[in-house]
């Protein structure tokens, strides 16, 4: 590989770049759950899920051996997740704690660049977490800045109380709107109207997902991605997302995704712009929570945009406890 020789070249002697292989997953997922919370660990298997789902399509992936052969370093750039229709590439750096300081996060970042420039990218996209010491400081130096911070929470749905806030539930049921499990929907369905119904979650989605206060503008994904990565992957748990139904249209819901053997993650809660001020995402989550809790989940994670005060208001009440924020960064071309 021309491009793992040409980064060797730059890196500190002994060093060696070479291709990403599948077996350096776990030392990654080692180093970066020694840095984060409990409940934001996860396992290099899960990893490999996601990506048979569906594989990242990198301009970019290499990674670097130490002289005693161990894992040292790594780089990748590539469209991302959500590809931006003006060439935008997402990149990241990063480099084992224990070989720091020592130039490999400056020749990596520079074959990251590099790459991006022959590619015509009019910007690189990262992020970083303020738990990872001195890794936004360290991007800063080299000239990108911070564009936002997603915050990620937490609540022990074991010991969730909901208070005061049965009565929102009660208020948003007796307004005629139906809180409903998927499960419960999808019962007696048959396969065509199972697939209308995930369609129509889709559509229902879009301007919600518009009014998400993004650090970047992100296009909403189309139908076939949604209904392979939520639905067709098997990683929503059905029992816990709930559908907020008016007569036949989707008001609002929250979609709940398997994170672990015993954890759940809160995809997307979104509100019908003609519906709120009425306390349907409350009362969404107080409902969600308790069917966590009987689906067998011991905790609940949500990610939520700083600018989200609304949300995050409604988290804060429903006892969600923050984790160190992810700093998202962007460096122009």
């Amino acid at each position: 590989m021309a491009g793992a020789e040409a980064i060797t070249e730059t890196l500190p002697k002994g060093y060696r770049a070479r291709e990403f292989r599948d077996s350096d997953r776990e030392p990654w997922t080692e180093e970066r759950n020694a840095q984060v919370h409990e409940l934001q660990r996860g396992t290099a298997d899960e990893w490999r899920e996601w990506e048979a789902i569906e594989e990242p399509k990198n301009l970019l992936r290499v990674s670097v051996d130490a002289p005693d052969g161990l894992l040292a370093a790594g780089a990748d750039l590539g469209p991302g997740f959500f590809p931006r229709a003006d060439g935008t590439l997402f990149g990241g750096v990063n480099v084992m704690r224990t070989h720091r300081r020592k130039g490999l996060g400056k020749g990596l970042l520079d074959a990251v660049e590099s790459t991006a420039r022959k590619a015509k990218a009019p910007r690189i996209l990262g992020s970083t977490s303020v738990a990872f010491e001195g890794s936004l400081e360290w991007a800063q130096m080299h000239g990108y800045r911070e564009i936002g911070r997603r915050i990620e929470s937490y609540v022990d749905v074991n010991t969730f109380d909901a208070g005061g806030l049965t009565d929102v539930v009660d208020r948003v049921e007796a307004s005629g709107i139906r809180l409903a499990t998927v499960t419960e929907l999808l019962g007696g369905r048959d396969s065509a109207a199972i697939e209308q119904f995930w369609h129509d979650l889709w559509e229902a989605e879009a301007p919600m997902w518009e009014d998400v206060p993004w650090a970047s503008p992100t296009p909403h994904w189309p139908y076939e991605k949604f209904k392979k990565m939520a639905v067709d992957s098997g990683k929503m748990v059905n029992d816990a997302t709930i559908v907020a139904i008016d007569d036949e249209r989707i008001a609002a819901f929250t979609t709940t995704g398997k994170q672990g053997t015993d954890r759940g993650y809160t995809w997307m809660t979104g509100t019908g712009r003609d519906y709120r001020g009425r306390g349907l995402a409350t009362a969404l989550k107080v409902k969600m929570l308790a069917s966590a809790k009987a689906a067998g989940l011991r905790a609940m994670l949500t990610t939520n945009d700083e600018p989200n005060k609304a949300m995050r208001g409604i988290n804060a009440k429903l006892g969600y406890v923050m984790l160190p924020a992810t700093v998202e960064l962007e460096k122009t071309l």
